[in-house]
């Protein structure tokens, strides 16, 4: 595969770092809103970059390293900078009292970052191809990141700013103890594969058109709750999957 056909890939990588970076200058700027849609834009470039490669065929070491690093600084990073200024800059000016709390703010504001290092090391390691085995292993870290952001801009959207910032630092330590979890996250099935039937595409073309409309329609009040379901989903299977094991092995 030529070089020229392996640059677009990395090009979504590039975009995708660069969102996050200016996810990170917008929280350091106040700016908490436009903070949350840059990792929202960061997810949708990490999202074609590992399609557009296999379709073109360029996948590479690099690549994953690369994406890799991207990951870690718009889905790790960028939300654990968001949450510690919103902690620093509203949270403790609202209760004073809490300021003595500042150690304990920065240790939660840096589990995202440390979580999502760790699980996209032991991606890496692993070498998991989530289209070969059909599920990731862990809840996959632009995940996590999108629910920290969405529950961000659910607040923004109903009480005009963090109402509930215990249930922000509930959201964080789950979503981060997720991704180093072993339970099983199947992929959003927007793709289309190899022989797929007609039928099958325009439905997921439709689901997806829908889906936006809604978000669109609710603004971002939607994105909270199905990052939330989404995240149900991967327990609900995990706790079937146990199950009937158990139920197995009792036969």
């Amino acid at each position: 595969m030529s070089n020229r056909m392996s640059i677009f890939p990395n090009m979504l990588t590039i975009g995708n770092m660069f969102f996050g970076f200016w996810s990170i200058v917008s929280s350091i700027q106040g700016d908490y809103l436009q903070a949350c849609y840059m990792v929202l834009f960061g997810g949708v470039c990490d999202a074609l970059d590992g399609k557009v490669a296999r379709f073109i065929k360029s996948t590479s070491d690099f690549g994953t390293e690369f994406d890799s690093l991207a990951d870690v600084i718009t889905f790790g990073t960028a939300p654990s900078i968001l949450m510690f200024m919103l902690y620093e800059n509203i949270y403790i000016s609202k209760y004073p009292g809490i300021g003595d709390l500042g150690h304990f703010i920065l240790i939660f504001s840096f589990i995202p970052l440390l979580f999502s290092s760790i699980r996209l090391a032991r991606f890496n390691s692993e070498i998991t191809e989530p289209e070969i085995k059909g599920a990731f292993s862990g809840l996959p870290s632009p995940a996590a990141a999108l629910t920290i952001v969405s529950f961000v801009l659910y607040e923004f959207e109903h009480y005009g700013g963090i109402k509930h910032y215990k249930w922000l630092t509930v959201t964080s330590i789950t979503v981060s103890y997720l991704m180093i979890s072993r339970i099983k996250y199947h992929g959003f099935p927007i793709m289309f594969k190899k022989g797929e039937n007609f039928l099958i595409k325009n439905l997921k073309i439709l689901s997806v058109i829908f889906a936006v409309f809604l978000i669109v329609k609710f603004k971002m009040s939607l994105l909270f709750p199905l990052m939330v379901l989404f995240i149900i989903s991967g327990i609900a299977g995990y706790i079937i999957n146990m199950t009937k094991n158990e139920t197995s092995h009792k036969e």
